[in-house]
């Protein structure tokens, strides 16, 4: 099976070389890199230049929000790629050696599956702080699933195409590329895969944009309530009724009032 690695940057030279490095490190190597950068100017795009087997686009910011740039350069750079199966990459984050090779397999193994999200571990400067938590399998009672970040998640290319031509990022400024596939993936499809072997290194988000929204700040209830919209919008696809819980009306009066 042919891979794409779909990388978004944006000034992270620190990191970027790292990355890429864990990329062509692979024991796997039937794939190709794709690099979209939102024009950095910290000297990301001298540093990815110098890997001449990397395919490099530049895209223009076409957004107010960090969340909507980065599917942008993700839908974009995608339309370049030829692979099967798609891999997602943030440029901060890496690949353990095996990575490519233990998700094909699994992929091959379970045919019917459309999306493998693996367990990442939790880094800052290289180490490793703690391991992920997450919840084994899928409770079909619960709307919302366990949230991989965007480095732990491989997608088969038609599916995720479908998810891109959703067409819905304007009413959803807020949301992280990650959340939106996870849910998207576990309410309207229901076939994922989760791998619990750690094969990614993510970077401690308390470095990362999620920074930007402190628990129960006016902007952390923002996005929340954009989250349920979301949802709603998903399972109404899905042609699920979505119940309205004592946390969603909290949630829309905190957005309205405040």
């Amino acid at each position: 099976m042919f891979c794409s690695i779909l990388i978004s940057n944006y000034n992270k030279a620190k990191y970027i070389k790292n990355c890429i490095n864990s990329c062509l490190n692979q024991n796997y190597q039937n794939y190709e890199i794709l690099i979209g950068d939102n024009g950095s100017n910290d000297g990301s795009l001298e540093i990815i230049n110098n890997y001449k087997s990397v395919k490099l686009f530049n895209i223009k910011k076409d957004f107010e929000t960090t969340e909507l740039n980065q599917l942008n350069i993700l839908k974009n750079i995608f339309k370049h790629s030829k692979g099967d199966l798609i891999f997602l990459l943030d440029s901060d984050d890496y690949f353990e050696k095996n990575k490519l090779q233990e998700i094909v397999n699994i992929f091959l193994k379970h045919s019917d599956k459309e999306i493998v999200c693996d367990v990442p571990k939790i880094v800052s400067n290289n180490n490793i702080l703690r391991n992920f938590n997450f919840k084994k399998g899928i409770d079909p009672k619960k709307r919302w699933p366990t949230i991989f970040p965007t480095s732990s998640i491989s997608v088969k290319r038609e599916s995720i195409n479908n998810f891109f031509n959703l067409q819905l990022e304007n009413d959803y400024p807020e949301l992280a590329v990650d959340f939106r596939i996870i849910t998207y993936f576990y309410n309207l499809k229901k076939n994922f895969y989760i791998c619990d072997n750690f094969l990614t290194n993510y970077l401690n988000m308390n470095e990362g944009n999620e920074s930007k929204y402190p628990k129960y700040s006016l902007r952390w209830w923002k996005r929340r309530y954009q989250s349920y919209i979301y949802l709603k919008e998903i399972l109404k696809n899905a042609k699920i009724d979505h119940s309205i819980s004592v946390d969603y009306i909290v949630t829309k009066i905190i957005n309205k009032y405040f």
